[in-house]
């Protein structure tokens, strides 16, 4: 990370990562949405440009100017790898970011949480049932080709995890899931298959985190008395 971090400098950040002080609680701490580190604040930024470049250009989409079209189109997927290795990075340098909460809003909590939470219950549950679909479909006629086959093998995972999110995911239970969600905005569900490593990793990374301040916690109990 770069020296000039603002989590690196500022000497509560660190505190503010403890997973047991953040589960102790059901407030998050607070910190400015300026003062989260670069790579969750690009990923965020990165994965909302990929979706509104090609919306806000949609008038060039439907012109007749192939090169434009080029343009949008590979605008957009930078601007979606960018996020895409971010959010990757950030999953395993910062497994508990998902737990802290920006004063001022980070984009996932003013473009996704700030929604209804019906309405948000309501889209999962649609997203679902539309996955459960995708994968029942090519079964009905007892037949999987190669090509169907590889499509069930990244829509079984990502349905599963839809499930996961509707009936068991809890922020203060599954951090990294939550790092994942506010850096993706939500958006990298639909390539979770692709992110499963990430999130082992940051899981396991996010364990350790917690053994090392329950230990520290320890020991400063122990000096204590």
């Amino acid at each position: 990370m770069s020296p000039t971090d603002p989590a690196e400098k500022n000497s509560n950040w660190p505190s503010a990562l403890n997973p047991s002080s953040l589960q102790e609680s059901s407030v998050a701490p607070s910190k400015r949405y300026q003062d989260f580190p670069w790579s969750i604040r690009v990923a965020q930024r990165s994965w909302l440009l990929a979706i509104a470049i090609p919306i806000f250009l949609r008038s060039v989409l439907r012109g007749k100017v192939p090169w434009m079209l080029t343009v949008v189109i590979g605008a957009s997927a930078v601007c979606g790898l960018v996020g895409f290795l971010a959010t990757y990075y950030s999953l395993i340098r910062y497994p508990y970011m998902g737990l802290v909460d920006a004063a001022d809003g980070d984009l996932y909590a003013k473009h996704v949480e700030s929604k209804s939470k019906v309405l948000f219950g309501f889209l999962k549950a649609i997203g679902l049932i539309c996955g459960v679909v995708m994968v029942v479909g090519p079964l009905l006629d007892g037949k999987v080709d190669t090509r169907e086959a590889l499509f069930l093998l990244y829509v079984l995972p990502v349905v599963g995890f839809i499930g996961f999110l509707v009936f068991r995911y809890n922020r203060l239970d599954h951090p990294t899931v939550a790092t994942f969600l506010r850096c993706s905005m939500g958006l990298g569900v639909l390539l979770f298959p692709l992110f499963i490593p990430g999130l082992i990793l940051g899981s396991l990374r996010g364990k350790a985190l917690l053994e090392e301040a329950e230990l520290k916690m320890d020991s400063e109990r122990k000096y204590v008395s």
